[in-house]
């Protein structure tokens, strides 16, 4: 057999499209529930907040969702790498609002993902509701410091850094709870009384609002409120913490057993645990490894809240996790209606035809079929969401996905283990897709 290929192809037998379960997919993608209490947040951007609750019937489109979704679980994994778990999304409440702290060890941390934000930009001008979150949860805690951690999604390194942090400090914090519960009180009366008449302008009434059909920012003569803006004294970069978030993004920790994706990609686990060996160099660290590893926790962030907002809220306790130990790989499987399902992310631009699927999609249906194998199931679902497609009944597939020959299949992942535990020389290992070999970090090294 060919060490250099594996072709996975010859093992599919059938590629159904399930329109009924794509279709309650995206149900749940395209439900937004109504919140309970009154939220940070919402006292950001008040008439934003009233119309959410008026309108839940209004939902983002999947365009816009996809950026939140890619914040929230940005936020998760940078704040469990930069930070510990007694540390992390801490809850606060104060005279009925409540709100969820990114990082709190000493003073609160928000981290924040954004584009075209210049590093010497002033946040009190260009982020001004970033200023305002922060303050209020300073005055929450009563320390009147904090900082704002600023991931810069795909803004070109010769602009500006992908990672600032700034250092706030706060002039009144009794001032500012004073103007919380101003807000919070506007709120509850507009909410009661079914009149938003007296609510600010919302920041965002000129740009794109999904809430601009019912709105009456474009009418309203009172002005956004940005008091608590106006009440921070010091705003400072602090390139000390940004280095050592840095530092801690880039730390390699050893891993010892083998999971599925390592004998799907074996060239790659091959360099990565070579890297794992080397020493971190604070003085060598360069910003394009800073900024290749942000872009990955980021992508790894969507896929986290994409696949939580698909199948965590099933119904019918629809969705498992078996572990699985074979050939040294130790890992879980999902199950979703019994059998073996991935979600993934594609960032092409058209829908792949389905009986190309395994051929330009080789990885997604290798990780099936390896899940397949450990199963002795020849039933199996991929579920693909198209990031960068436009039209909303595109953007989530899914398929029905059948293979044979389960035994080969096994026999396959006994042999990449193997290769995995015992390599000697690189050509030994089955070559990565070529696709990734554009953007692959061991592109050089490899030579695939």
């Amino acid at each position: 057999m060919d060490t250099h290929c594996f072709d996975i192809a010859p093992h599919v037998s059938d590629i159904v499209a399930n329109r009924s379960l794509k279709d309650s997919l995206m149900v749940k993608l395209q439900t937004q529930r109504v919140p309970q209490r009154i939220s940070v947040t919402d006292l950001i951007s008040l008439k934003r907040a009233y119309f959410r609750r008026k309108h839940p019937e209004i939902v983002p489109p999947l365009e816009r969702q996809q950026l939140m979704w890619a914040g929230t679980g940005f936020h998760d994994i940078f704040g469990s790498i930069v930070s510990s778990e007694e540390y992390i999304e801490q809850f606060v409440e104060f005279e009925g609002v409540v709100g969820r702290i990114d990082i709190f060890e000493t003073v609160p941390v928000e981290v924040k993902t954004t584009t075209n934000l210049s590093e010497d930009a002033d946040l009190r001008l260009k982020r001004p509701s970033y200023v305002e979150q922060l303050g209020i949860y300073c005055s929450m805690v009563d320390v009147d410091r904090g900082k704002i951690v600023v991931y810069q999604r795909g803004t070109p390194l010769e602009l500006s850094a992908p990672l600032l942090v700034f250092n706030l400090k706060f002039s009144d914090l009794e001032a500012i709870k004073k103007e919380m519960i101003r807000r919070r009180d506007l709120l509850q009366e507009a909410i009661a009384s079914d009149d938003p008449r007296k609510l600010p302008k919302c920041p965002w009434y000129d740009m794109r609002c999904e809430y601009s059909s019912v709105c009456d920012c474009e009418k309203s003569s009172i002005p956004t409120s940005y008091e608590i803006r106006d009440m921070v004294t010091d705003i400072v970069q602090d390139k000390e913490t940004t280095q050592r978030f840095i530092t801690k993004l880039l730390e390699q920790h050893p891993v010892e057993l083998l999971r599925l994706n390592a004998i799907v990609f074996p060239r790659k686990t091959y360099f990565a645990r070579l890297q794992q060996q080397d020493v971190i160099d604070e003085e060598d660290i360069s910003s394009e490894e800073a900024e290749r590893q942000l872009t990955s926790m980021d992508q790894q962030g969507f896929h986290r809240v994409l696949l939580h907002n698909i199948l965590q809220y099933s119904t019918n306790g629809n969705v498992q996790r078996i572990p699985v130990n074979i050939a040294g790989i130790k890992d879980r499987i999902l199950l979703y209606n019994g059998i073996p399902t991935i979600v993934r992310v594609s960032r092409l631009k058209s829908i792949v035809e389905r009986d190309q699927l395994p051929v330009v999609c080789s990885h997604y249906f290798l990780r099936l079929g390896f899940e397949c194998a450990i199963g002795n199931n020849p039933n199996s679902r991929l579920i693909l969401y198209y990031h960068n497609i436009r039209q909303e009944d595109a953007k989530l597939m899914v398929y029905d996905v059948t293979f044979r020959k389960l035994d080969s299949l096994k026999a396959e992942i006994q042999r990449r283990a193997d290769l995995l535990y015992g390599v000697t020389k690189l050509d030994e290992l089955p070559k990565c897709p070529s696709w990734m070999c554009n953007r692959c970090e061991y592109a050089r090294q490899c030579g695939c």
